[in-house]
């Protein structure tokens, strides 16, 4: 593994929690290393899927630790193997740089999109770009509305090939969003969808069976515990049990550890997972029964803003930063299978 030093900034300097609430031995899961991300260590990237193939790029890191980056590479699951890709460009100006950290992205209709974030003048963004996999080319495609905020670290998801971008902090004064957005590719434009009901920034997305939920992140006085799931179909936000102890049963007692900020989520056999930020705990969310499940915890370096994915059926955590160290492993989650240190 290739570790750079880097001055962090902002919520992440904060101590990471790298114990569970409990014995990790009594709780299964198992965490294995698969191949090294082929890029630069970095923090803040982004990540889409497009069929059996993972893509990561963007973020901050690169040879002098302290670059916007726009280079993205391809992970095969079967071949356990990354490869460069085209960098995210502007064809028609060479010129412009793209790098940027705290994107957001999602893939819709066979192609990747990346949105928002800052870059490397420490602006707030709200253009787009889209990625095109049979060409292996970057084009631009519609901005953010006039009416939305310039953003940076929103979440991004897309349900049957739309995407959605919200949340996030404004680039003007700071704030906290709640506001979404509805992206078409077919016709390369934007639409206001429903606010979530509260504002938050460096929150997590996942999707189960085309309903997205939207968990973890800060809100505008403290680590948000609310979660949400989006029906997209009546345009529609949905409270579902909070991440605390907010009952008199016991079920929610150890709920506490699932809050934080900078964490990844994925997806796996149709339950959701949300692990590292700014705790290790590993926690399973079961939609069917809207209850939350102790796993293992991440058992590599403790982390904040990497990435998730999941792919073919697979969830993956990887990149993202330690202390001041920006990391460049990737690690596999095995849900059913009991914790190997060594692997």
């Amino acid at each position: 593994m290739r570790y750079l030093n880097v001055c962090f900034l902002g919520l992440a300097a904060m101590t990471l929690a790298s114990c569970s609430s409990s014995d990790d031995t009594e709780k299964l899961g198992n965490w294995v290393r698969r191949a090294d991300f082929r890029g630069d260590a970095r923090k803040e990237a982004v990540s889409f899927v497009i069929g059996d193939t993972a893509y990561v790029g963007t973020g901050f890191g690169g040879p002098d630790a302290g670059s916007k980056l726009s280079t993205f590479y391809k992970y095969d699951p079967v071949k356990d193997n990354w490869e460069q890709i085209a960098t995210m460009a502007d064809p028609n100006d060479p010129f412009n740089n793209l790098g940027r950290t705290g994107a957001s992205a999602f893939a819709a209709a066979g192609k990747g999109y990346v949105a928002t974030g800052f870059d490397s003048a420490y602006r707030a963004l709200k253009d787009m770009w889209a990625y095109d996999p049979s060409t292996n080319s970057w084009s631009q495609k519609a901005s953010m509305p006039a009416s939305a905020e310039a953003r940076y670290y929103a979440v991004g998801f897309s349900i049957k090939d739309f995407g959605y971008i919200g949340t996030g902090t404004t680039g003007s004064s700071g704030s906290y969003l709640s506001d979404f957005w509805k992206y078409n590719p077919a016709t390369d434009s934007w639409t206001p969808a429903n606010s979530l009901k509260d504002k938050r920034r460096q929150a997590v997305a996942f999707v189960i069976n085309d309903s997205a939920y939207v968990v973890t992140g800060t809100g505008t006085s403290e680590t948000s515990t609310r979660m949400y799931v989006y029906d997209a179909t009546n345009d529609q936000w949905n409270e579902k049990s909070q991440i605390k102890n907010a009952t008199d049963f016991s079920y929610d007692d150890d709920y506490t550890t699932i809050a934080r900020y900078g964490a990844v989520a994925f997806v796996i056999n149709n339950k959701g997972y949300v692990t590292t930020g700014s705790s290790s705990t590993t926690w399973e969310y079961d939609p069917i029964n809207d209850r939350w499940d102790e796993k293992t915890a991440f058992d590599a370096s403790s982390r904040t803003t990497a990435v998730g994915f999941t792919v073919k059926g697979r969830g993956f955590v990887s990149t993202g930063i330690s202390s001041s160290t920006n990391l460049d492993d990737l690690r596999e989650f095995l849900p059913t299978e009991e914790n190997d240190t060594n692997d």
